[in-house]
C-alpha cells in the first residue's frame, strides 16, 4: 500500500476542470451531432441496428457529459470516495446521490453494448428472431441487466458510516493526502475498506463481459463458418461486423484502461492522485472516440457528414437490393 501526491498542478483542481471543460466544448456538439445522424441519415438497409447504434451513442454520450459537466467527479479510489465539481452539485443535488448517478452511468454502459452484440446474435444466428416467445424474453432479459445495473452500486451508497472516524482511519492510510482533500466538506466517503465495493462490483463487471464475449464469439462463428450464404453476402456480413467491431473497441480501450486502473488500485490500496485524475480525464474521452469512428467506418453516415461539412465524396456502393441481405436476416 502507497500513497503519492506531488503537490503538482496535475493534481489539483484547477488542471481538472479546465481539461474537462475543454471535452464539453468538443464533446456535446459533436454527441448531438452524431445523434442526428443516425437519426436521420441511417439507411433503410440498417434499420435493424439503428436502435441498438442510438442506445450505445447516448449511454456513451451521457457518461461523457456527467463527468465532464454535470458531476466532474475527482475519485480517490483506494478509500472508495472523492468529490465534485461539477454544476449539479452547486443545484444543490446531495453528493451521495451524484456518486451512486456516477457509477450508474458507468454501469449502464454495460447492458448498452450487451444490445449491441446481442443484436447482430439474434438476427444472424437465431432461427426464432421473428417470433413472440423470442420478443419477450429478449425484453425480459434486457429488463433484468438494467434492473442490475441500477441495484448493483446500492450497497455501497447507502452505507453510512461515521464520517470522523472514517477520515481518521483515512488519514492514517494516506498520509500524503494534504488538508484540501481529506477536510473538504464535499468529501463522500463509503468506509474504511473496499469490500462491499469490491464484492458488488466486480461480479458485475465479470458478468457483463462474459455475455459480451459470448454474443461476440457466437456471432464471429457463425459469419466465418456458415456455408448457407454467398461468397458475395459472407464477405458484406463480415465487413460490416468489422466495422461494429471498430466502432465499440476503440471506446472500450478508452474505457477498459482507467477501469483496470481502478480495479488494480481498489484491489491493492495503492493511491496516486495525479494519475488517477489523468485516467479520469482520459475515460471521459471515451464518447468523443465513440462517435469519431462510428463517423468514419460507417460508409452512409460517413457520406453525409461529408455532405453536411460541403465535402461530397464519390463513393461507390454495392446495390442496396444485395446489402439488404446483411440486416435482413
Amino acid at each position: 500500500m502507497s500513497c503519492t501526491y506531488r503537490n503538482s498542478f496535475l493534481e489539483s483542481e484547477q488542471f481538472y476542470a479546465i481539461s474537462l471543460h475543454i471535452l464539453s466544448v468538443i464533446q456535446v456538439p459533436l454527441h448531438i451531432f452524431g445523434t442526428f445522424i443516425i437519426a436521420t441519415k441511417t439507411p433503410a438497409y440498417m434499420k435493424r441496428v439503428k436502435i441498438t447504434m442510438l442506445v450505445v451513442h447516448l449511454t456513451f454520450a451521457w457518461l461523457d457529459i456527467y463527468m465532464t459537466i454535470l458531476s466532474m467527479p475527482i475519485f480517490l479510489i483506494p478509500m472508495v470516495s472523492g468529490y465534485p465539481l461539477g454544476l449539479l452539485y452547486y443545484l444543490g443535488v446531495p453528493v451521495r446521490f451524484m456518486t451512486y448517478l456516477g457509477y450508474l452511468s458507468v454501469f449502464l454502459t454495460i447492458p448498452a453494448m450487451i444490445m449491441f452484440f446481442e443484436n447482430r446474435y439474434n438476427y444472424l444466428v437465431r432461427k426464432d428472431h421473428m417470433t413472440r416467445g423470442r420478443k419477450i424474453k429478449r425484453l425480459l432479459y434486457f429488463s433484468l441487466l438494467y434492473i442490475l445495473s441500477v441495484i448493483t452500486f446500492i450497497p455501497p451508497v447507502i452505507d453510512n458510516p461515521n464520517r470522523v472516524e472514517v477520515l481518521e482511519a483515512s488519514h492514517r492510510k494516506f498520509p500524503c493526502l494534504p488538508p484540501e482533500i481529506i477536510d473538504n466538506p464535499r468529501l463522500f466517503v463509503m468506509g474504511t475498506d473496499n469490500n462491499t465495493f469490491i464484492a458488488c462490483v466486480v461480479p458485475y463487471i465479470i458478468i457483463g463481459w462474459v455475455q459480451i464475449l459470448g454474443f461476440f464469439v457466437g456471432t464471429v462463428n457463425f459469419i466465418y463458418r456458415t456455408k448457407t450464404m454467398s461468397l458475395h453476402t459472407s464477405n458484406l456480413q463480415k465487413k460490416f461486423f468489422k466495422s461494429l467491431c471498430i466502432q465499440i473497441a476503440v471506446p472500450l480501450v478508452v474505457l477498459l484502461i482507467p477501469e483496470s486502473y481502478i480495479l488494480n488500485t481498489a484491489i491493492s490500496g495503492n493511491m496516486d492522485v495525479g494519475l488517477t485524475n489523468i485516467l479520469m480525464i482520459w475515460m471521459a474521452s471515451h464518447g468523443l472516440f465513440s462517435t469519431v469512428v462510428m463517423l468514419i467506418v460507417h460508409k452512409p453516415y460517413r457520406k453525409a457528414t461529408l455532405s453536411i461539412l460541403g465535402r461530397p465524396q464519390a463513393i461507390k456502393t454495392a446495390p442496396v437490393s444485395i446489402i439488404s441481405k446483411l440486416f435482413t436476416r
